[in-house]
């Protein structure tokens, strides 16, 4: 596996033997895996998006396995890049020149992996439980193949409740989380409704469950009418008329 950090040494090797002036008596070079890595990850890297600390490439691959090529003036020109800089497996192949002329093909191939810190539960948690601070942890770990939904930051985890129960050491995804209901049936609420003019309340009672935007049934206390209303706050809705 090679990791960003590690390219910059790779690259001053390549440097030297594809850039500097061959040997007395020296009629070939040989490249091998090293080269061909070092080649591979600043092409993949080049063309990713993501931060390069937080993608690492894997399972290298080339075909041929080493190269042997007339010394002396060497290059290379890619041929084939990948298709985008999303995880997965990906291909590159390098035509090397001598002197300006093609002097051997290489394929390459390995895996991006795609590494970022994420929100686990640390213990098991239930259906329509609220998540608090000791429910979470962040751990750093691939995401490569994972849903793009996934929890991050636990700020956006806080406070929220589970669509479903989730065993210890489950990532967390948007899909998970629901919000947490402000105002819950039989609760006492005030009623605002206004129009472009006016702006009156009235007390009320909730007739239904519901988070923060949703529309309940909500029964005027003074009234004695059932109205919709949208929740704007911990025991606030609102209307028109």
């Amino acid at each position: 596996m090679i990791i960003p950090s590690q390219l910059p040494a790779l690259l001053a090797l390549l440097a030297c033997l594809l850039f500097a002036p061959p040997a007395a008596g020296e009629s070939s070079v040989t490249l091998g895996p090293e080269e061909f890595k070092a080649i591979f990850n600043d092409i993949v890297l080049e063309s990713s998006p993501f931060p390069r600390k937080d993608i690492e490439i894997a399972n290298f691959s080339s075909r041929p396995l080493s190269l042997a090529l007339p010394a002396g003036g060497l290059d290379y020109r890619v041929t084939q890049r990948p298709a985008d800089g999303s995880p997965g497996r990906k291909s590159v192949t390098v035509t090397f020149l001598t002197a300006g002329r093609e002097a051997g093909q290489v394929r390459m191939s390995g895996d991006l992996r795609l590494f970022s810190e994420v929100v686990c539960t640390t213990r098991r948690l239930a259906r329509n439980e609220l998540i608090g601070q000791d429910d979470i942890a962040v751990l750093r770990q691939d995401i490569s193949m994972l849903d793009n939904g996934l929890i991050r930051d636990p700020a956006q985890a806080l406070g929220q409740k589970l669509k479903t129960s989730l065993p210890a050491g489950a990532l967390l995804s948007a899909q998970h989380l629901d919000a947490p209901p402000l105002v819950r049936r039989g609760e006492l609420v005030t009623i605002t409704a206004s129009s472009a003019n006016v702006r009156i309340t009235a007390p009320g009672e909730a007739r239904n469950t519901g988070a923060l935007g949703e529309v309940i049934k909500v029964k005027n206390l003074m009234s004695r009418r059932e109205i919709h209303a949208r929740i704007a706050g911990p025991g606030a809705v609102e209307t028109e008329f």
